[in-house]
């Protein structure tokens, strides 16, 4: 059979036949001696293909590349066999191999589409029920769930799921792939492309992979992938750069070509206040970027140090509201149930409760999203300029920003420039129409590939590198300060946006309102995050969080070991404010972790209320909220409603108090320096000193108490009711 090689866009599929065939590595570009069908000479690789990257996590594998490469084209070929409707051009039951195979390898929007179609296309059959089993139980919130709960439950045996047969030996397998495959990387057979054959490597790949384990701090286990996983992804087109460059550094610095290219030569082409990185290598000229690479390039942009963060960030003490399970004002929340259920809490709610948050001493407010949402958590928003009815809609934000202001609070707004949720007026547009509506998302073929957030398909990735989404973001953000008087911005998911949208996002939020805070969620490596200065203004001290974990709640961090970690950590990130926390929505509750030992989270607070920062207290730590098992498989067992009233332990909040009143009336404890004065196993000692002000805190392990003694020899957490501090002394 003379070679043949299958083509396409996702509308139209064709086949290439000939004896001088090869594709452009990783697209579906096909080579016939010089004539290019399907693409340009510099067509990047499709996002499909940079999901071979994952194949470099298996351990002790032969002929790596052979695999990676067989990867590649096998997630591409079985796409371009995808049609429109969702079926692939397979019988059954190979067509149910595809759907699982593309369920392992994360591109689960492509497996719902064939599974909605051949629900009310297909013969129902057994394979068919065994495949949907699995991708609801991979696909949060499936909109498939409700069928397959009909079909499993009748109307015959016929139904029962039946498991098709796998290998039983997948690394046995893989090396008769290789043998078998053919120059393009396909496996064929005397019909065509073996695309079951294709499905079956995709799935004896997966099967070697090491598995993920969650622990129970299971969101300090891999902070950094997802900047790994966009290096890698980055790599298998050629060329990786962070593009976190500041003005008047060198970005070649921070270049890195594949050596199995041989770079001849990379440089710099600029354009305005951006550029892009061009690598010359033996394959010809690549493109760098930060994830999956770009046509034409990807353009970045050079932080700019010159916006300092907003002074008044040094003096922030923020409290975290999930607004869901906060508060309501017809009643109290329900008792707790179901961890992802709706519990009706309101903005009008949490306004009714400004005097809580105050006790605190907190004068800075964050709001997780209260965006248009069918979740409780909003992480999902379906429109990013209108409020989620159920929270009492856009008067009710306004009611809570307005009175929360003349209390001298400020409100912070969570901002998800990422992704957005799958039932967003764009996302629907996009996926109906394609053309312009779709490259707002990062769709390499469309209408059923785009990436998403780790690979849940509710939330689609937005094309963050296009100017044009870029532009539209800006806009969203600045309707939020200007409409509704918000003071700034907590930005979620920091490392999967595109580097240069953080330039344009502060300026744009600087340019209506100046002291306007861009607070990010980024996670990942020291040197990483420190570059992120000069993009926004703030970024969480998950490290922090961490050491504060082993430490005060596990025990498994000396004080020792601690001191060092301050030493180390106190000028870790110049330019970036830090704010720091002891637990949030996404990972288990502090109180939890500590086995519900109070003693504990009090000695936290008092390290974490009295060390630079600006300290976050999430809602419900301060009464003892806890949670009842472990969050590792839902995290919203991390989110139950707020207690109030008798349930609240009064004893938690006032130590809570006490050091909200502490830190407003201290100075050197919002902007002092701190220098460690002695540690050893049951305590260590540290000072706090701006000017003439000094105050010196001891955290005992031994007895699990803690103190702060200014020069008079006072212990200001016991007698700050002695000397009148009262909670309205706040710094403005």
């Amino acid at each position: 059979m003379r070679l043949f090689a299958p083509t396409g866009d996702g509308r139209v599929l064709a086949y290439v036949f000939g004896d001088r065939l090869t594709y452009v590595r990783g697209t579906n570009v096909v080579r016939v001696g010089d004539q290019l069908i399907g693409g340009g000479t510099e067509a990047p690789p499709l996002g499909g293909a940079t999901r071979a990257a994952i194949v470099a996590r298996i351990p002790n594998l032969r002929d790596r590349d052979a695999v990676t490469e067989l990867y590649a084209r096998s997630v591409l070929v079985i796409a371009l066999h995808q049609e429109l409707s969702g079926a692939f051009l397979a019988s059954p039951p190979d067509d149910v191999l595809l759907a699982y195979a593309l369920d392992v390898c994360g591109e689960r929007g492509a497996s719902e589409a064939f599974y909605a179609w051949a629900i009310t296309n297909r013969d129902l059959d057994g394979t068919l029920m065994w495949g949907l089993q699995r991708h609801v139980a991979l696909v949060h919130r499936s909109a498939l769930e409700e069928e397959y709960q009909r079909l499993k439950d009748g109307p015959g045996p016929e139904l029962a799921a039946t498991p098709p047969e796998l290998p039983k030996d997948p690394a046995a397998w893989i090396e008769r792939a290789l043998r078998r495959r053919n120059q393009l990387d396909l496996l064929v057979d005397g019909e065509g492309v073996d695309l079951r054959a294709h499905a079956l490597f995709l799935i004896c790949v997966h099967a070697l992979l090491p598995k993920l384990v969650g622990t129970e701090d299971f969101f300090f286990d891999h902070q950094a992938m997802a900047q790994e996983i966009h290096r890698a992804r980055a790599l298998y087109g050629g060329a990786f750069h962070d593009g976190l460059v500041s003005q008047g550094d060198d970005p070649l610095l921070q270049v890195e070509v594949r050596d199995d290219l041989e770079p001849a030569h990379v440089s710099i082409e600029q354009a305005g206040d951006r550029y892009r990185v061009r690598a010359d290598t033996r394959a010809g000229g690549i493109w760098a970027s930060d994830s999956d690479p770009r046509p034409g390039g990807q353009e970045f942009a050079f932080g700019d140090a010159s916006m300092p963060p907003p002074d008044w960030a040094h003096d922030a003490v923020i409290y975290q509201v999930m607004v869901d399970r906060f508060a309501r004002t017809d009643g109290e929340l329900p008792e707790p149930g179901s961890a992802t259920a709706l519990y009706g809490g309101t903005l009008d709610g949490v306004r009714e409760h400004l005097d809580h948050i105050v006790s605190l001493g907190c004068n800075t407010i964050w709001l997780t999203p209260v965006h248009q949402s069918p979740s409780h958590h909003g992480y999902d928003h379906e429109d990013f300029f209108k409020v989620e009815p159920r929270y009492g809609g856009d008067a009710a934000l306004d009611r809570l920003i307005e009175d929360a202001h003349t209390m001298r609070v400020r409100v912070l707004l969570d901002f998800v420039p990422n992704h957005t949720g799958r039932g967003h007026h764009l996302f629907r547009e996009a996926r109906a129409q394609g053309g312009d509506a779709a490259e707002f998302y990062r769709f390499w073929q469309w209408p059923h590939y785009y990436r998403c957030f780790f690979d849940v398909i509710t939330l689609p990735e937005l094309d963050t590198g296009s100017r044009r989404v870029q532009d539209y973001l800006v806009k969203a953000a600045q309707h939020w300060v200007t409409e509704y008087g918000a003071d700034g911005l907590r930005c979620d998911h920091v490392a999967g946006v595109d580097p240069a949208f953080w330039n344009e996002l502060r300026r744009g939020l600087r340019q209506v309102k100046p002291d306007a805070l861009v607070l990010g969620e980024a996670t990942g490596h020291f040197d990483w995050l420190a570059r992120y200065a000069g993009r926004i203004d703030a970024i969480f001290d998950f490290d922090f969080a961490h050491v504060a974990r082993e430490t005060f709640a596990r025990g498994r961090m000396s004080l020792v070991d601690f001191a060092r970690w301050m030493d180390a950590h106190d000028n870790a990130f110049p330019g970036l404010a830090l704010a720091t926390l002891l637990d949030n929505h996404d990972m288990n509750r502090f109180l939890w972790m500590a086995g519900g030992d109070k003693r504990r989270l009090k000695l936290a607070a008092t390290a974490m209320m009295t060390l630079p920062g600006a300290p976050i207290i999430y809602y419900g730590t301060e009464v003892g909220l806890t949670q009842r098992h472990d969050a590792v498989t839902e995290n919203a067992e991390a989110r139950l409603p707020m207690l109030w009233g008798e349930k609240q332990d009064g004893d938690l909040l006032a130590h809570f108090q006490r050091l909200g009143r502490l830190r407003a009336t201290s100075a050197a404890l919002r902007r002092g320096s701190r220098r460690t004065l002695h540690a050893d196993d049951n305590e260590v000692v540290y000072e706090r000193v701006l000017g003439d002000e000094r105050l010196v805190v001891t955290l005992d392990l031994g007895s699990l108490r803690g103190s702060v003694v200014d020069d008079a020899g006072r212990d200001r957490l016991r007698e700050d009711d002695v000397l009148g501090v009262g909670p309205d002394q706040r710094p403005g």
